[in-house]
């Protein structure tokens, strides 16, 4: 699966493995979630530099209609020549990252 992402001027691609990863890690949030991911990426509220990873990105959207509010956090790996989820959860908090760019 592919989703785009005006940020990153790209498209963004979901593996059939990083789908079973978030479905085993985070269960409930794929597919039940799959249209926030997509509007996290094309609409984020925030993005954030993973701590953890120079080339990671966290997108992140808050959502009342995810269990009383909830962000949804997508992680994403950027290169040059592909950019892919590693990860998506929801949180009731966000934590860690440098702010790269927030909506106004």
């Amino acid at each position: 699966m592919f989703f785009p992402c005006p940020y990153l001027k790209a498209e963004i691609e979901l593996t059939a493995d990083r789908l079973e990863h978030i479905q085993e890690s985070h269960p409930g949030t794929l597919p039940k979630y799959l249209s926030q991911l997509t509007e996290t990426l094309a609409d984020p509220d925030t993005i954030r530099r993973s701590d953890r990873d120079p080339q990671a990105l966290l997108f992140s959207k808050w959502f009342t209609s995810i269990r009383n509010g909830r962000y949804i956090v997508v992680v994403v790996i950027r290169r040059e020549s592909h950019n892919w989820i590693v990860t998506v959860y929801p949180a009731r908090k966000l934590r860690g990252g440098l702010i790269e760019w927030t909506k106004e």
